[in-house]
Formats: structure tokens, sequence, C-alpha cells
């Protein structure tokens, strides 16, 4: 029974939910497989020859740039006998063919088969064995990817997000370059990561360096009052993501003053988050590993023409982010240890958890489709 005039909570999603690898591996099929997910910087393979894996929850996929300049995928898997192409999480860049390091069977940039050494011309139709395709998309210069047939087009799917990430097209960010990229082993389920960032009750406890420069954040609300364009004000004006706000960095061309002194967040469903200010983009990648483990890439992007101007250096950017993210992570893990006790059947969604509610629900709505 509950007071008078006191809803009943909406509960979190289950114990098990965060812990078991058979949700984990549920997960990989109806969820990662079946969605776009965001791979790579699709400037990671900028040349014709070009290709870099990519880890989609454990499946190993190659993006290569084709001789056409088109960026396609494959799966990093032999069509002989099915060993692995290249390294796992790597990158590189070949002439014209991908070599398989067991039999050196040879694949064209276009996944085509072009030489099997020792096998007669008519012993196979080598038309038949090219790589296993993957579905490969590109908006705003980031790489999905989807192993199964996408229902929608990458497009249609990003204009679907509860973020609506296509209203951040003014910052022009497939122009943009990564001046740094950090890897974060950390050990939690990738949705405790994805409900931590989509709240902020956890702001005045766990970032006082944070709510000082976005003072929106004091009260633990995502949502700064007043606005309708889902940005928080950066105290005193600023336009940079540092501890005081101030940055020599100049505003990205195409941004009023309202927008370049602001901060802004979005998620994208599954595996990536996008935030922003007039100066800086940082894209983080998630790759979940595990019931357990989440990998965190994260890639500091600005223009070209700051990355090259004399004395540019982004670490006041990206310790400041660093230290924001190492925070969030420290929790998390905390969180991870938490859920995984036998006493923990689930926790609650208050008011300003209203976002991590909405993301649990999508997050059922696609795992428990058949």
């Amino acid at each position: 029974m509950y007071a008078h005039g006191v809803s009943a909570p909406r509960p979190t999603l289950s114990g098990p939910d965060y812990r078991s690898q058979d949700v984990f591996e549920l997960e990989g099929e109806r969820i990662f497989a079946r969605e776009w997910f965001y791979a790579a910087r699709a400037d990671e393979a900028p040349e014709p020859g070009d290709w870099v894996a990519v880890d989609v929850a454990g499946e190993s996929v190659l993006l290569v740039r084709g001789s056409d300049g088109e960026l396609r995928g494959f799966y990093n898997v032999c069509r002989h006998r099915g060993s692995r192409l290249c390294e796992a999480e790597t990158s590189g860049h070949v002439k014209r063919v991908i070599k398989c390091p067991y039999h050196a069977w040879s694949y064209g940039l276009d996944g085509s088969l072009v030489g099997t050494p020792f096998v007669e011309k008519d012993e196979l139709d080598r038309g038949a064995f090219g790589l296993w395709p993957v579905h490969v998309d590109v908006w705003q210069g980031f790489a999905f990817v989807s192993l199964d047939e996408p229902a929608l087009s990458l497009r249609e799917w990003l204009d679907q997000q509860a973020d609506k990430p296509l209203q951040y097209e003014d910052w022009h960010m497939d122009e943009l370059r990564t001046a740094r990229q950090t890897v974060t082993e950390v050990a939690a389920n990738w949705k405790i990561l994805v409900e931590n960032y989509n709240e902020c009750l956890h702001c005045p406890t766990v970032h006082p360096e944070l709510v000082a420069v976005a003072p929106a954040f004091r009260k633990g609300s995502v949502f700064e009052e007043g606005r309708e364009d889902w940005g928080v004000s950066i105290a005193g004006g600023g336009v940079g993501y540092t501890a005081n706000g101030a940055t020599a960095i100049p505003v990205m061309p195409g941004l009023d003053e309202y927008r370049a002194s602001s901060m802004y967040g979005a998620t994208i469903f599954p595996n990536m988050f996008v935030d922003l200010t007039g100066t800086v983009v940082i894209a983080t990648r998630l790759l979940p590993r595990g019931p357990a483990h989440t990998t965190m890439v994260t890639n500091y992007l600005f223009r070209p023409e700051v990355i090259d101007s004399p004395g540019f250096d982004p670490t006041e950017v990206v310790d400041f982010s660093e230290l924001v993210a190492r925070q969030d992570y420290d929790v998390c893990e905390r969180a991870q240890l938490g859920v995984s006790s036998r006493a923990f059947d689930h926790g609650v969604y208050v008011e300003k958890d209203e976002l991590a509610y909405n993301f649990s629900r999508r997050y059922l709505a696609s795992r428990d489709r058949p």
C-alpha cells in the first residue's frame, strides 16, 4: 500500500537484465545484430585500400574503402575454411586485395574472391564465394553497420530516435576530424552506462566540476528550465567543454551565440553518445563485451583548420571530459556490483529518471520482439 496521493514507483529492469549471460547473448541477436550499430568514424578508412576491423558485440566486421571511394562492410571471415582475415580491432592498408593468412585466398576491395592458390579454376565458381556482406551507411562522418537486413534506412532510423540527433547536423560533423581518442574498460553493463547518461540526479554528488560549468545540472535535471532545444547554458557565457567553460578554440562556423555557449547531448540507441558545444563534438562508442564489461571509445572531434592551426592543444577539453567520464564510470561500476547481488530484483525510476525509464522501454521492446 502507498500513501494517499503517492503513485507506485516504476520498476527498473530486473537484476538478471544487468547481470545474466543469457540476457547478454539475447541482446546480441535481438538488438546489436538488428539495430544500426555505431561502428567507427568513416575517416578511420579514408583512402582506397584502407580497412578497419570493428567489433559488433563479439562479431568482427571489416570496413573497407573501395577503389571507387565507397565504404563497404564484410564479415571478417574467409569463405574457404572460416579463418579470420584480419586481426580484430586493428586497421591497415592494402594495395588491391585482402589476403587470408591461412591458405592465401584473396579478396578484392569490393569483397569479390579473386585468388585461390593451388585450387584449379574449374573446382569452384569464384563469383559465388565473395566475402559475406554487412550493411553499412554513414551519417555525419559516423559509420553504422547492420548485421541483419535493416527495417529502416539509417536516416529514417535516426529520425525515430528519442533524442532526435538529426537536429545537430548544423555542427557539420562529417567535416570534423579526430584530434584525440581514448579507450576505457568499464566493469559495468552497457545499459547501466546508458541509464546513467540519461539522468542527472547523480550530478550534484558525483560531478561537482561539471555542475560548476553547467549550473542547470545542480537541480538533478538534464534539462534547463525555460529552454526547448534540450541544451543547457555554460556558466559565464563560455563556449568550451573545460573546467571553467573558457577556451581559446574558436566557435564552429554556422553556430549562433546561443548554441555556441550551450552544451547538448544525445543518446543514439543502442551504443552511442554525442556531446556537443560550440567548439567540440565528443562522440562515444559503447562496445558491450559481456554482462559486466563495456569498452568506451571516445573521439574528440574538432574543425580541421583548428587542428592544423599553430599551437592547437585539446588537452584541457580531453582532461575535463575524461574526469567527468571517470566519475561516471566509477559509479556505474558500483551500480554493477549492487545489481549483481541476489537481493536486487529491480530498482525504481523516479520522476527525474524519465529518460532512463524511456530507454528501458525501448530496450525491452527491441529485445523481446520475436
